[in-house]
C-alpha cells in the first residue's frame, strides 16, 4: 500500500508569493531556494502555461498552499494559538511566534529555524485550519516579531 504523499501540482509546489509592494502572484514552482535570487512561478490553464520571474528580495512572504485559489478564509478573524498547540510540528524545537508586517497582517506559528541575521525564515500556522503548509518570511517584510518561549 502506498504511503499518502501531500499534493504537488504539475510543475511542483503550489506557492502564492506576495511582495512587499502588494502584488500577488500564484503558481507552481520548482526552483523556489530560499539562498537564490530569483525563481519561477508557472501558472498553467489548459494547454497554456506563463511563467513569471520573482526576484526573493522583493517578496513579504511565500504561502506554500494546500489549495490555489481558495478564499480565505480567516480574513477578520482574530488570529490565536490552539489550546492543544495541534499544529506545532512534532520534530525539532519550534518555538510560538507572532509576526507584524508592515502592512498591518499579523500571523501566529511555529518556526525553528529564525535568525536575525538570515534573509528569511520558515513558519508553521498556528492554525489547523489554515490553507498554508508552511510559510517563508523575508525578515525585512516585518515590523515587529516575538518569539514566546515557554
Amino acid at each position: 500500500m502506498a504511503t499518502p504523499q501531500r499534493e504537488r501540482g504539475e510543475t511542483g509546489d503550489k506557492l502564492v508569493a506576495h511582495t512587499k509592494d502588494g502584488q500577488v502572484f500564484k503558481g507552481f514552482s520548482r526552483d523556489f531556494h530560499p539562498g537564490r535570487e530569483s525563481f519561477h512561478l508557472v501558472l498553467r490553464k489548459g494547454e497554456l502555461a506563463s511563467s513569471q520571474e520573482i526576484r526573493v528580495d522583493e517578496l513579504k512572504a511565500l504561502f506554500h498552499v494546500k489549495t490555489l485559489g481558495r478564499k480565505d478564509r480567516h480574513r477578520g478573524r482574530v488570529p490565536f494559538f490552539p489550546a492543544d498547540d495541534v499544529n506545532r510540528p512534532p520534530e525539532g524545537t519550534y518555538v510560538k511566534t507572532v509576526l507584524e508586517f508592515y502592512d498591518g497582517e499579523k500571523i501566529l506559528g511555529y518556526t525553528s529555524d529564525y535568525d536575525p541575521g538570515r534573509t528569511g525564515f520558515y513558519l508553521i500556522p498556528a492554525d489547523p485550519e489554515d490553507n498554508n503548509e508552511k510559510i517563508y518570511v523575508l525578515s525585512s517584510a516585518l515590523v515587529n516579531i516575538q518569539l514566546l518561549r515557554e
